[in-house]
């Protein structure tokens, strides 16, 4: 994996869940202007992706 997909992972690791839910918001509303954006269940899709995203790989460690 790249350095970047490392550091990206490493941060919504440590992130709190108001912050993940704030950048779902964020994406949510900047990727998709319909009704997805306003969604609650399409936000904690974005957050749960983010925690699959931030689990550590194999031996991995943060």
């Amino acid at each position: 994996m790249s350095d970047y997909h490392n550091k990206i992972a490493e941060m919504l690791a440590i992130a709190s869940e108001a912050d993940k839910v704030e950048l779902a918001h964020f994406l949510a509303i900047n990727l998709d202007q319909g009704s997805h954006a306003q969604d609650s269940a399409f936000v904690r899709q974005i957050v749960a992706a983010f925690d699959r995203f931030a689990a550590p790989k194999g031996k991995e460690r943060f």
